[in-house]
Formats: C-alpha cells, sequence, structure tokens
C-alpha cells in the first residue's frame, strides 16, 4: 500500500468541513451473529479499553468519513457506547462561529495564491465551479474541501463518519470535548506554506485506490497499515507527524487521565481519529506510560 500525506489526512481533519457546512463467542457464534448483525457489524476497527484508578473507558479510532453501511458498529462497540455515560470526542463541530473562524484562519494569502493557482490548474479545468468557490481560502482548507469532495465521489460524507454518527446518537450522554473547532482551524493554518501546497497538491493527486486504502484498513482494524499510512515518507521532524500527531496525542492523553481522575463519569467513551491510537507516540502507549491498563479489544474478546 502506498502511503501520502492526503491519506494521513483524511483520518483526522476532515471533521472540519462538517463545520463549515453545517460477543458473539469462537467461529460458529460468530456465523450465528452474522444473521442478526449486518456486514458492518463484522468489521473490527482499532478499539481499546482502558482501566486507571478504578475508572474505566473505552477508546475508538476513527475516520471522519464514512457511509450507512459501516453501521452499527460492532457488537462489542456498541455494547460499549451504550453502557458508557459521557461521550469524549476531539472537537464538537455544532460550536464556534464558522465565519469568524474562517476569516481569522481560512484566507488565502497573496503570497502564494499564483503558487496555488498552479498546483490546482490542472484539476480546475473540469471543476471549474469548485475552484471558482474555493478561490478566497488557503491551500490547507482548499485541500480538505477537495478531499471531502473526492470521498463523496465514491460514496462516503462527512454527515456519516463516525465521530458523527456516535454524536447524534448519544440520547442524553454527556458530550466532552479534548480540543475544539477554533484549536483545530489554528493549528492547520498553522502549517508552512510549503506544506499546504503539499497537501493541495495530494489532495488532488492521489489516487483512488489510496483514499480506499485507508477506508479499508480502518475497517478491519489493521493498526500496521493505518500507522504506514500516517508515518511513511515522513521523518520525525515532518511537520504532520509533530504537529498533527504527536503533540496532540500528548495533551489529549493527559486530558484523558483528567477526566478518569476527576471521575465525574462513570464510564467514558472516547472517540479520536485513529491516526491518533497508531503508530509512534500513540495515545494508548502514552496512558500506559502514565499507570493506565490499556487493551486491545476485538470481535471475540475484550
Amino acid at each position: 500500500m502506498q502511503a501520502t500525506r492526503k491519506s494521513r489526512f483524511n483520518l483526522n481533519i476532515s471533521l472540519i468541513n462538517r463545520r463549515l457546512q453545517q460477543h458473539c463467542g469462537r467461529v460458529i457464534a460468530l456465523i450465528l451473529c452474522a444473521a442478526v448483525w449486518p456486514v458492518a457489524a463484522l468489521d473490527s476497527p482499532v478499539f481499546y479499553k482502558i482501566n486507571y484508578q478504578d475508572q474505566q473507558a473505552y477508546l475508538l479510532g476513527s475516520i471522519h468519513i464514512g457511509r450507512a453501511d459501516f453501521y452499527p458498529l460492532g457488537q462489542h462497540i456498541e455494547s460499549a457506547f451504550k453502557q458508557s455515560d459521557a461521550l469524549v470526542i476531539e472537537a464538537d463541530v455544532s460550536q464556534g462561529n464558522a465565519g469568524a473562524l474562517l476569516q481569522q484562519y481560512g484566507a488565502l494569502s497573496a503570497d502564494i495564491a499564483a503558487d496555488v493557482d498552479a498546483t490546482r490548474q490542472q484539476y480546475c479545468l473540469s471543476h471549474q465551479a469548485m475552484c471558482q468557490a474555493l478561490t478566497p481560502y488557503a491551500p490547507w482548507l482548499q485541500s480538505t474541501k477537495i478531499s471531502v469532495s473526492r470521498f463523496a465521489e465514491l460514496g462516503y460524507s462527512t454527515e456519516q463518519g463516525v465521530d458523527t454518527y456516535f454524536t447524534e446518537n448519544r440520547s442524553s450522554k454527556a458530550l466532552i470535548e479534548l480540543e475544539s473547532i477554533e484549536f483545530q482551524f489554528e493549528l492547520i493554518s498553522s502549517f508552512s506554506h510549503k506544506t499546504q501546497l503539499e497537501m493541495l497538491d495530494e489532495a488532488i493527486n492521489a489516487s483512488d485506490a489510496e483514499m480506499l486504502d485507508l477506508i479499508n484498513a480502518w475497517r478491519q482494524g489493521d493498526a500496521d497499515a493505518l500507522a504506514t499510512i500516517m508515518e511513511s515518507q515522513a521523518g520525525e521532524s515532518d511537520e504532520f507527524l509533530d504537529k498533527l500527531l504527536w503533540k496532540r496525542n500528548h495533551t489529549m492523553s493527559q486530558k484523558i487521565i483528567q477526566l478518569l481522575q476527576g471521575k465525574a463519569q462513570e464510564h467514558l467513551f472516547i472517540v479520536v481519529g485513529a491516526g491518533h491510537i497508531v503508530g509512534q507516540q500513540a495515545i494508548p502507549e502514552l496512558l500506559r506510560q502514565q499507570g493506565a491498563t490499556v487493551t486491545r479489544c476485538t470481535l471475540l474478546q475484550c
């Protein structure tokens, strides 16, 4: 599987687009379960149980796009969510002033306008309406919108993303943010012009196969494949890994520990981008370093 920054990016930040738009036992038992649960229920995304100071939580790696046949997820995941009394997510997309955020973080800088036009020249020949609508915006934001549009052409949408699914089905559960939409806007807009232009180029030129590799790896719970997508072709100084993943992993891990220490909720169900829970400096390992017991859950056991 060939990995690109484009595919890595979509594990984490496609949720911004929404704000802009407003145990069955062994083999035999699994066969019996398949008669009751749809095929999606046999998917097994990367999913962990966390125990810390007599508190329990579950941690699910998500992707921020999806389609109807993703749901319901595996029975072990759905049951854990049903038993929880709080949903913890990266950011609540219903919060924040979209217009103000766009004005502050999403405007195109005049000194790279020519480079942006050159990067998307070929794409714009067949997507004139899209390009015209995106012209005032920074390349990171154009990248996000083009990426979401391309996933839509493949049948996937942010409206059916994993985090959206749980947020809309949380009922009376408390909703807790690890970050905020404004933080994420500020973070991505802080990337260098070079990185943002690379993001735009790869949003346009990544193959459909690469995009589908990401989805398939997530559905299969293939942590190694997800880590490869996130980390391939990048050194330790890479801006994506450092800013988009590693620094955030440390701050989100600390926030999770604080929530468990506070004991305000009995059972937490935590949903973050899958890129945050695989590979180097992943949240599960950081939680272990702070004294938590973290166990990988599958269809067969947790």
